[in-house]
């Protein structure tokens, strides 16, 4: 059992979500920042989650972890089933500004989208 685990356990004590665990895992098979990075947040808010002390919205640092690591497919209203890790890409970028056809496309999408409207903070 790696300390990462030993701390969540510690810290979220029977209330441990499996999110989470994967989110140790995941940071126990890398690194922190790596896992950071791919996730779009800081290193900080990694640290702040396994300690159960993130001040933030859980559901989206939740969904932030299943998108990415859990290789579900999602139905996208302007591409079709694609990648989780893809659809959260395209959720960040929403507002951008940009005349790429596609990004516009995406944006529109996006705003119309239930996940797009939970918010996709990128720096949660």
């Amino acid at each position: 059992m790696s300390n990462r685990l030993i701390i969540a356990q510690d810290k979220w004590g029977d209330t441990l979500p499996d999110w989470v665990r994967t989110l140790v895992k995941e940071c126990d098979e890398s690194s922190q920042n790596q896992v950071a990075r791919k996730l779009g947040i800081s290193s900080t808010v990694v640290s702040q989650v396994i300690h159960n002390n993130y001040p933030g919205n859980l559901e989206n640092i939740a969904g932030r972890v299943s998108d990415v690591f859990e290789q579900k497919e999602i139905e996208c209203p302007a591409l079709g089933l694609i990648q989780g890790e893809a659809c959260l890409q395209w959720r960040d970028q929403m507002g951008t500004t940009s005349s790429v056809p596609i990004r516009v496309q995406m944006d529109r999408a996006c705003r119309c989208c239930p996940r797009g409207q939970k918010g996709s903070e990128s720096e949660t």
